[in-house]
């Protein structure tokens, strides 16, 4: 029966991005990528495209792709992370008429002031657009939430490194530091009412790796974070720990999950980034990677890992945890956290898709090779539902 109605949801999937509605417009558009390769100076006419060639060969690879996706579930999918270099965060972009790529970044100040900073590449047929969004949180409130919208052509990104530019302005870079090893990220974003001016220093080893949802690649696991946010004209200094990561290859497969819980927590030592990705309202897959600061990472099993959602309440017509349980034993690593909803701020995308940022207090502790650490801190999570 879940086969059959994964097959169904595909199925509409598969036959909206194959019908004449797809042709409307097309002579005069191009889903050609070069355009998100590199700098585009100045307007110029987008090239045709052979409905015969491209619009074909990707009618046959989303066919090839939809066959995959409705024989196998996700309980097969076993999270495995590899190490990761610098062109993991450049630009990937897709041979695909239709993806989504971003980066992401948060951070937890020392003064009560939380950070989310986005950058998303959207691409639907046409060359696509580019949206970039701030939010900023106090003691969990939100004070400020900025959403700003790009043409392709203001858009640069690098295939080769963490480089992203927004008419001409650098809003991201990143560099090794030659002595240290450290990977330095420096991000400045000015919107209307809100602006950062933030730099990410590197205190653990990045992982990457592929899910039902596409690539995900953490970049930054764990960072020490320092410069200014501006809030309403206010500007204020800042220092606290901070989270990168990119995710790519994000297609429209990626809502035939229900949807998933993602978090991190840190001890002294260590960093855990956490996730539950849902194939129904009540049935998921965890994954887990533990990182220790300046140091590597490992990977827990799902078959290791125990994650649970409670305190189960109704918010905007839907049933929303407010409290979770991660819990990992194995013979050299015990996990016991709690974690416990302090705010939400929830937004709807398109009009189905609900997403609930959290903040959360992590409590607990950690043992690694007989050494514990105790858990108790104010941490950023996430829930993201399709359905």
């Amino acid at each position: 029966m879940y086969k059959m109605k994964k097959a169904t949801v595909l199925l509409i999937i598969f036959l909206l991005l194959n019908t004449s509605i797809v042709a409307i417009g097309i002579e005069s558009l191009s889903p050609n990528r070069s355009l998100l390769k590199k700098q585009i100076d100045s307007l110029c006419p987008l090239s045709k495209i052979s409905r015969n060639n491209k619009i074909q060969n990707y009618q046959e690879k989303l066919y090839k792709s939809f066959q995959n996706k409705v024989n196998n579930l996700v309980g097969d999918f076993v999270f495995s992370p590899e190490d990761i270099e610098l062109k993991d965060d450049a630009f990937h972009g897709a041979d695909t008429l239709h993806f989504t790529e971003w980066w992401y970044f948060d951070a937890v100040f020392d003064n009560g002031y939380t950070a989310q900073i986005g950058i998303r590449v959207l691409s639907v047929i046409n060359p696509g657009l580019v949206f970039v969004r701030l939010d900023l949180y106090k003691e969990g409130g939100l004070k400020s939430h900025e959403l700003k919208r790009y043409f392709i052509w203001d858009f640069y990104a690098s295939e080769e490194v963490p480089l992203i530019k927004l008419k001409g302005k650098q809003v991201m870079e990143c560099h090794i530091n030659e002595t240290t090893g450290d990977w330095v990220y420096d991000l400045s974003l000015e919107l209307d009412k809100s602006s950062v001016e933030l730099r990410f220093i590197g205190c653990t080893k990045g992982w990457k790796g592929s899910t039902p949802g596409g690539m995900w690649a953490v970049i930054l696991p764990r960072a020490d974070v320092s410069g200014t946010i501006k809030l309403k004209n206010e500007e204020i200094n800042v220092s606290g720990m901070g989270y990168h990561d990119h995710n790519w290859e994000i297609t429209a497969f990626t809502g035939i999950n229900f949807g998933w819980f993602w978090g991190k927590v840190n001890s002294n030592s260590y960093t855990m980034t956490w996730s539950e990705i849902m194939m129904t309202r009540f049935w998921g897959q965890p994954l887990l990677v533990i990182n220790k600061k300046n140091d590597g990472y490992m990977n827990i099993e799902p078959k290791d890992i125990q994650f649970c959602a409670k305190d189960v309440r109704i918010e905007n017509g839907m049933l929303v945890p407010y409290s979770f349980v991660l819990e990992v034993q194995k013979e050299d690593v015990s996990l016991q956290i709690n974690m416990d909803v302090i705010a939400t701020h929830h937004v709807r995308w398109a009009g189905i898709i609900n997403y609930w940022r959290y903040h959360i207090r992590c409590t607990g502790s950690i043992t690694v090779d007989s050494q514990t650490e105790t858990i108790d801190e104010i941490q950023l999570a996430e829930y993201i539902r399709f359905r």
